[in-house]
C-alpha cells in the first residue's frame, strides 16, 4: 500500500492524499490552493481512473474545494462524509454517502473508524485499515472548541498517521492567543464604534462569540443572516454540538445599516455580498480583525496591508509542539505532519507507508 500526497504536505491548503493498493484507491479531502496558480490536487487522470472513494474530513474549501473539478475529470464514485458536511458543500455532489451509515461514530466497521476532530460542525478524523495497514487522518483537530465535540485521540494504533500541524513552529499558548483574540476587540473597540469579524461560515466564529460575550458582556452583537443561522442551529442540536449557553446564543442581533458594537460577517476572505458588506462597515468607521489566515489576493489580505484590519489568531488547529504530544498520547509507527509551509514534503511525493519519515 501506498500514499501518494496529491497536496496538503509543506504547504497551507490544498489537503489531499491518495491511498493505493494495487489497482485500487480511495482519496481523503480533496482542498484547494486558494490564490494559487496551480491550485488543484496534483493528481493524473490514471490516479483517478482507479478511485473508488473520497472521504472528506470536513467541508472548508481547503479539503473539499477542489471535488467539482474531481468529477469534471471523470470521477463517479461515492463521497463519503457525515450529513452536516455534506449538507455544508457549496455545490451539488452525486452519490453523496452519510458517514454515519457506513460506520457508527467511534467503532470500526468496514475497516472504517471515525470520531469528531473539534474543528467545525461535522469535522472528522479517520482511520482507515486496509490490506493489514492501518492509516490515520486527523483531519483538522482540536480539543479546544467549547462548540464542536471531539472524540480526543488516544491510544489509537496506526502505522501511519496524517496529524493537523497548521501552526507549525508557533509556540504560542492556546489560552495565550484566546485572550489576546478578545482583549484585541476589546481594544478595537475603545478606538471604534464598530469591529467586524470575519470568520468561516462553519467553525471558530461560535468559538469566538462565547469569548468576546464574556468578556464584554454588554456590548452589542451582530451576526449576518448566515451566522444568526448557526446560532439557532447550535440551540437546538445536541449531536454535532456540545451544550451551550442559551443566553450568550440569543444575544447575537441581526445585522443591521447602523450597528456599533461587534458585527460577526460569514467569509474569512470578505467575498461578494459580505465584502460588500465590510465596506459600508468600512465607510461607517468600522475596523475589522482577522483570526485566521487570509488567501493570497482576497480583499482580507488587502485590508490587512492597508491596516484596516488586525491579525489575531483564534486557535483552531494544532501547532508542532501539540502535535508531538498528540502522537505521543497514540501508537503510531510514523507521523506526517501536514497543512504547514513549515513542513517540508519528502521528495517526489510518493512513499511507501512503511519508511515514511518519521515525527
Amino acid at each position: 500500500m501506498e500514499l501518494y500526497i496529491a497536496g496538503g504536505v509543506g504547504e497551507h491548503g490544498r489537503n489531499c492524499f491518495y491511498l493505493q493498493n494495487g489497482e485500487d484507491a480511495i482519496l481523503v479531502d480533496c482542498g484547494l490552493m486558494a490564490g494559487s496558480d496551480d491550485p488543484q490536487p496534483r493528481l493524473t487522470e490514471n490516479q483517478i481512473r482507479k478511485l473508488k472513494a473520497v472521504f472528506l474530513t470536513h467541508s472548508h474549501a481547503d479539503h473539499t474545494g477542489a471535488l467539482p473539478w474531481l468529477l469534471r475529470q471523470g470521477y463517479t464514485g461515492p463521497i463519503i462524509s457525515t450529513t452536516p458536511t455534506l449538507q455544508q458543500l457549496p455545490f451539488i455532489v452525486q452519490n453523496a454517502v452519510a458517514l454515519e451509515q457506513v460506520a457508527p461514530r467511534n467503532e470500526k466497521c468496514n475497516g472504517i473508524t471515525w470520531g469528531l476532530s473539534g474543528h467545525c460542525e461535522g469535522s472528522v478524523w479517520l482511520k482507515l485499515d486496509w490490506d493489514g495497514k492501518a492509516i490515520l487522518f486527523s483531519g483538522d483537530y482540536t480539543e479546544q472548541s467549547a462548540v464542536y465535540p471531539c472524540d480526543v485521540l488516544r491510544n489509537q494504533v496506526a502505522d501511519l498517521a496524517v496529524l493537523d500541524c497548521a501552526y507549525g513552529h508557533d509556540s504560542t499558548l492556546w489560552n495565550d492567543s484566546v485572550t489576546a483574540a478578545a482583549a484585541a476587540v476589546e481594544n478595537l473597540l475603545e478606538k471604534t464604534p464598530i469591529v467586524f469579524l470575519p470568520v468561516p461560515k462553519y467553525g471558530r466564529g461560535l468559538d469566538l462569540l462565547l469569548q468576546i460575550r464574556r468578556r464584554l458582556p454588554y456590548v452589542p452583537l451582530y451576526g449576518d443572516a448566515h451566522f444568526c443561522k448557526q446560532t439557532e442551529i447550535a440551540l437546538v442540536d445536541g449531536k454535532w454540538y456540545k451544550p451551550l449557553p442559551q443566553r450568550i446564543l440569543r444575544s447575537v442581533r441581526p445585522d443591521a445599516a447602523e450597528n456599533e458594537g461587534v458585527v460577526f460577517l460569514s467569509d474569512p476572505q470578505l467575498r461578494g455580498a459580505v465584502g460588500e458588506r465590510a465596506k459600508e462597515l468600512l465607510e461607517q468607521g468600522a475596523m475589522g480583525i482577522m483570526t485566521g489566515t487570509p488567501d493570497a489576493g482576497s480583499f482580507s489580505s488587502a485590508l490587512l496591508a492597508e491596516k484596516k484590519m488586525e491579525f489575531w489568531r483564534y486557535p483552531v488547529h494544532l501547532n508542532e509542539t501539540q502535535c508531538r504530544a498528540l502522537a505521543e498520547k497514540n501508537d503510531f509507527s510514523q507521523v506526517l505532519r501536514y497543512h504547514s509551509p513549515n513542513f517540508a514534503s519528502p521528495p517526489q511525493n510518493h512513499h511507501q507507508m512503511i519508511g515514511m519519515e518519521v515525527l
